[in-house]
C-alpha cells in the first residue's frame, strides 16, 4: 500500500505541475500558439479526457478550389484534390504550387468539340492515386470510374458491372475509389449499405466487401419474431450502416468510415473483412440526439490513422491500434479563422507530418503543421508500435517533461521496464498510467519470484501454524470438557448488549436459527443494530482504500464519500420501510422495530468478510479475478438471503408469502424512489422560484 500512496501522491504533483504549465501557456502573454481557436486533449488509459499541450497549429490556407471533395497524397508528397465544382482533378506540388489539371485547362483557341467527351469529368467526389501514377477518379456525375495515365491522359472507363449477384435496388453512384496491391478496385457507392463494390483488375463484379451487419434491438427481435409477414412488410425496413468512405494504407489494410453506427464507426479490415479495430465506439459521450460523422480518414507510414469529424469540425488522430492520441480543431461559426471548418470534406497526410484538410464550404485546404510535442509522441508511438520498447523510453521520458498527465509516456516507459526485468519499476509505472493488464503481469513476475525464492520457508512456516493450531484447539477442548458448565464462553454473556453481541457472531454459523431468534427478541438494542449499519458504511469506504489497484474502480481520491454513504443507506432504508409499510398490509406481525433490527444484522457477512477480502485482492492478478469476484457475488448473495429469511421469520410468513411479500416490497421501492425523485425536483423548482421572487421583489424595492 506504501507504493500505492506513493503514486498516487507523485501522480497528483505531476498533474498539478502540467496543469499549472499548461495555464501558462495559454495566457494571453503567451506564444503565438496560444491564440489558437481550438484546445487539444488526449484520453488516459481508461478513457478520460485529458488536456495535453498543442500537436498541431494551423500553418497556411491554398485557395483555388470550389467544392473540394477528396484529397490523395503520393509518396512524393504531390497533392491531387477532387475539384468537385469545377469538374477537375488539380495536382499541387508539395508548397501548394498548382502543376497541372485534369483534364488539361483549354490552350488559347483550342475548340472544346475537338476534345475527347470521355476525358470531360462530372462532379468528381474520388481520386486515387497508384504507385506507377494511374489516376482513377470516382466520376460521380457521370456515373463511372474514369482512368488516366500518368500524363494526364484518359485510358478507359469502368461502367457500372453486371451481375446477377448484383441487387436489382443496387444505384451504382461511384463516389470514392481505391485500389489494392493486387490491382482490385474498390467502390463505394452514394447509399449503398451492401458494402464497398469490389472489382478485379479486369472489372468483372468481384463482389461486396465490408458490408456492416444490420443493427437490431429486443423489440426488433420481438416483432420478427411474432409478427406477420404483411405487418414485418410495413414495418420501415432496417437497413445496415452505410459506407461513406475509405482509404489504404501501405500494409494493404482498407478503412472504412460508417454511417448511422453506434459503434464501428471506423474500422480497419483485413482482407477477410475482419474489423481489427473489435467495432470500438469512438463516440461513447454522444446522446441520442446529438451529432457525430466521421468524413474521412489518411494513415501515415507508422500506422498512425487521422479522421475529420464533419460535425464539429474536429481532427482525430489514433494509434493503429484504434486508442485516441490527440483531438483538436473546431467548427467555424461567424468567423474564418484557421483551424476552424465549415464543412469539412476529406484530410490527408504528407511525409512531412502535415495535415491537409479540405474544406467544401470554405473552398480551400487548411494546412497544418506537427509541433514538437506531437512529433515526439508520434515517434515515440510509432517506435512502441513496432515493438522497441527500450529504445522508446528516452522519447516518453522527454514527452513527460512537457506534460506529465501524459499517461501512454508512463505506459511506454513500463513496457521498456517489463521487458528488461526491471518488474518493480514496471509494475510502479504502469500504475500510474492506469494500466491494469501491465500492472497485474508485473506483480505475477514479482509474485513468482518470491515464491520461488520463499517456497520452503514458506511451506515450512505454514506446516508449524498448523501444528500449533491444532494443538491449541485439543488443548482447548480438554479445558472446556473439564469446565463446570458445556456452555462456550460467548454464551455466557449477558445483558441486552451481550446478547446482541452473542447473536452477532452466530448469524455467520446458524443464518436460519439465528435470524428467527433475531426476529423474536425484542432485548436488542436499537442502537446496536443502528451501530450495525453505520458500520457497514465504514467498512465500505474503508474497502475501497484497502482493495487492490488491479480492482478498483478509481482512485480512492476520487471517491465522493457522500455518494458512497447515499448509495449504501438509502437502498438498505427503503426496503426496511417498504418491508414493513407492506408487512402491515399485507397482515404481517412485524413491528418497525424488529424490521429494523432484522436487516441489520442481515448485513453481518458484509461486515466480517469485505474487508479481508478487499486486502486479499491486493495479492491476486487478473487471472485470479474470478476469485474476487466470486467472494464479493457470494458476500451480495448470502445478504440478499438473509433479508429474506430475516423477513419471513419476523413476518411470520410462509415461504409463499415471503416471496409474494419481498416481490410487492421491491416494487414499492421503486415507486418511493420515483416519487422521492419527483418530490426533490418539485421542491427544488419551488425554492428556485421563490429565490427569483425575492430577488426580483429586492430589486423594485
Amino acid at each position: 500500500m506504501g507504493i500505492t500512496s506513493s503514486c498516487m501522491s507523485k501522480k497528483l504533483l505531476g498533474r498539478a505541475a502540467a496543469l499549472l504549465l499548461l495555464i501558462l501557456a495559454l495566457a494571453p502573454w503567451g506564444t503565438a500558439e496560444a491564440s489558437l481557436p481550438y484546445s487539444t486533449i488526449s484520453s488516459d488509459a481508461n478513457g478520460q479526457r485529458i488536456l495535453t499541450p498543442d500537436a498541431y497549429v494551423p500553418r497556411e490556407v491554398w485557395n483555388g478550389f470550389n467544392d473540394p471533395e477528396d484529397l490523395f497524397v503520393t509518396a512524393a508528397d504531390e497533392l491531387y484534390v477532387a475539384d468537385t465544382g469545377n469538374n477537375r482533378i488539380v495536382q499541387l506540388d508539395p508548397d501548394g504550387r498548382v502543376v497541372r489539371t485534369i483534364p488539361a485547362a483549354l490552350a488559347e483557341g483550342e475548340d472544346e468539340q475537338a476534345r475527347n467527351p470521355k476525358e470531360k469529368l462530372r462532379r468528381p467526389e474520388g481520386v486515387f492515386v497508384t504507385a506507377e501514377g494511374e489516376i482513377y477518379v470516382a466520376d460521380s456525375g457521370s456515373r463511372r470510374i474514369a482512368v488516366f495515365d500518368k500524363d494526364g491522359n484518359y485510358v478507359k472507363e469502368f461502367a457500372a458491372p453486371q451481375s446477377e449477384l448484383i441487387p436489382s435496388t443496387f444505384t451504382y453512384i461511384p463516389s470514392k475509389v481505391i485500389i489494392d496491391a493486387r490491382g482490385y478496385m474498390y467502390i463505394v457507392t452514394k447509399g449503398g449499405y451492401q458494402g464497398m463494390l469490389q472489382l478485379d483488375p479486369d472489372g468483372q463484379f468481384s463482389g461486396f466487401y465490408g458490408a456492416n451487419k444490420v443493427q437490431s434491438d429486443w423489440m426488433t427481435r420481438i416483432k420478427r419474431k411474432y409478427y406477420t409477414e404483411e405487418q414485418l412488410k410495413a414495418e420501415a425496413a432496417n437497413l445496415p450502416g452505410a459506407i461513406t468512405n475509405m482509404t489504404v494504407d501501405g500494409r494493404g489494410f482498407i478503412y472504412t468510415l460508417n454511417r448511422d453506427l453506434k459503434s464501428g464507426q471506423l474500422k480497419k479490415l483485413n482482407y477477410g473483412g475482419i474489423d481489427l479495430l473489435g467495432g470500438r465506439n469512438f463516440a461513447p459521450w454522444l446522446g441520442p440526439m446529438d451529432r457525430f460523422s466521421m468524413q474521412d480518414a489518411a494513415v501515415d507510414a507508422d500506422g498512425i490513422i487521422t479522421v475529420i469529424e464533419a460535425a464539429a469540425g474536429r481532427i482525430y488522430q489514433y494509434d493503429p491500434d484504434g486508442q485516441l492520441l490527440f483531438r483538436f480543431g473546431n467548427a467555424a461559426t461567424s468567423t474564418q479563422q484557421m483551424g476552424l471548418f465549415k464543412r469539412a470534406t476529406s484530410v490527408a497526410v504528407n511525409s512531412r507530418g502535415q495535415i491537409l484538410v479540405a474544406d467544401g464550404e470554405l473552398n480551400n485546404i487548411q494546412v497544418l503543421d506537427r509541433t514538437a510535442f506531437g512529433s515526439l509522441v508520434h515517434s515515440a508511438v510509432s517506435m512502441y508500435t513496432r515493438g522497441e520498447y527500450e529504445k522508446s523510453r528516452t522519447t516518453w521520458q522527454e514527452i513527460l517533461k512537457l506534460d506529465s498527465m501524459y499517461d501512454r509516456s508512463y505506459q511506454g516507459i513500463a513496457k521498456a521496464e517489463y521487458d528488461a526485468g526491471q518488474y518493480e519499476q514496471a509494475k510502479h509505472h504502469f500504475e500510474m498510467a492506469n494500466d491494469k493488464t501491465g500492472y497485474s503481469e508485473s506483480y505475477w513476475q514479482l509474485r513468482m519470484k518470491v515464491l520461488m525464492r520463499e517456497f520452503g520457508r514458506t511451506m515450512t512456516g505454514l506446516f508449524v501454524l498448523l501444528a500449533v493450531w491444532y494443538v491449541f484447539r485439543r488443548i482447548r477442548r480438554k479445558r472446556v470438557s473439564a469446565a463446570p458448565s458445556s456452555e462456550p464462553p460467548l454464551r455466557r454473556l449477558t445483558g441486552r448488549w451481550g446478547t446482541a453481541f452473542r447473536l452477532t457472531g452466530l448469524v455467520l454459523r446458524k443464518p436460519v436459527q439465528v435470524m428467527g431468534e433475531i426476529a423474536e427478541n425484542r432485548s436488542v438494542p436499537y442502537l446496536y443494530a443502528a451501530a450495525l449499519v453505520v458500520a457497514g458504511c465504514l467498512i465500505r469506504i474503508a474497502g475501497e482504500r484497502a482493495v487492490g489497484f488491479i480492482f478498483a474502480k478509481q482512485d480512492f481520491i476520487d471517491i465522493s464519500l457522500w455518494s458512497e454513504a447515499v448509495s449504501y443507506f438509502v437502498p438498505w432504508a427503503l426496503w426496511v420501510l417498504a418491508s414493513y409499510l407492506i408487512g402491515s398490509v399485507m397482515k404481517g406481525e412485524g413491528t418497525f422495530r424488529n424490521v429494523f433490527v432484522v436487516n441489520a444484522y442481515a448485513l453481518v457477512p458484509y461486515l466480517v468478510l469485505t474487508l479481508p477480502i478487499k486486502l486479499l485482492s491486493n495479492v491476486l492478478t487478473l487471472q485470479e479475478s474470478v476469485l474476487y469476484t466470486s467472494a464479493i457475488t457470494g458476500i451480495q448473495i448470502w445478504m440478499l438471503l438473509l433479508f429474506f429469511i430475516g423477513t419471513q421469520a419476523v413476518q411470520n410468513y410462509n415461504l409463499n408469502e415471503a416471496i409474494q411479500m419481498a416481490a410487492v416490497s421491491l416494487f414499492t421501492m421503486g415507486c418511493i424512489w420515483l416519487f422521492g425523485f419527483v418530490l426533490i425536483g418539485l421542491v427544488y423548482q419551488a425554492v428556485d422560484f421563490f429565490v427569483d421572487l425575492g430577488q426580483e421583489v429586492w430589486a423594485r424595492v
